[in-house]
């Protein structure tokens, strides 16, 4: 729903309807649409951080490691676009409470680590890691806007070159 209406645009009383319960059963258990919000993107990050960390190895070469999770990134926004949508959204809103924040600081440093552990091999740029993960980041939301459109196909080929193109951006 945060895709197609945006956060703003949802209201609880939406919300209920799409998941088929009566708005005052939200209000149950959420206080506002804050509260909601807050619980949703917590789960919603959860479990995409599991699955971007499953099957890392940190024994892995470096580029090999930046390269399965970019992937692993793009395969989580294109099956799951609506949560990865309402993720972004929410992290860049006001709805986004102190304790979403502090989550997201004691689960989301694992891609922070291997761009740390890049520059000090100077593999990656000693740029500031947040313009580092911004590109990484932003090189995975395009690839997947176009994958999603249908302007470049899915294939092995067309991953390998968007990441190539991301990597050429990052490493020094």
């Amino acid at each position: 729903m945060a895709a197609e209406e945006g956060l703003l645009g949802l209201t609880l009383a939406k919300i209920a309807k799409a998941a088929g319960i009566g708005t005052s059963t939200l209000y149950v258990y959420f206080a506002d649409k804050e509260a909601l919000f807050n619980e949703v993107y917590r789960r919603a990050k959860r479990t995409a951080l599991e699955f971007y960390s499953s099957d890392l190895d940190a024994g892995m070469p470096l580029k090999a490691q930046v390269r399965n999770v970019w992937n692993k990134m793009l395969d989580h926004r294109l099956r799951r676009h609506d949560q990865a949508s309402f993720m972004e959204q929410f992290a860049g809103s006001a709805f986004m409470s102190d304790e979403s924040r502090a989550f997201v600081g004691r689960h989301g440093d694992g891609l922070v680590q291997i761009v740390l552990e890049g520059q000090q091999q100077e593999l990656l740029k000693a740029a500031p890691v947040p313009f580092i993960v911004a590109l990484f980041f932003g090189s995975i939301r395009e690839t997947a806007r176009l994958m999603r459109s249908g302007e470049i196909a899915d294939t092995k080929e067309n991953r390998e070159t968007a990441f190539r193109l991301c990597w050429d951006g990052i490493r020094s």
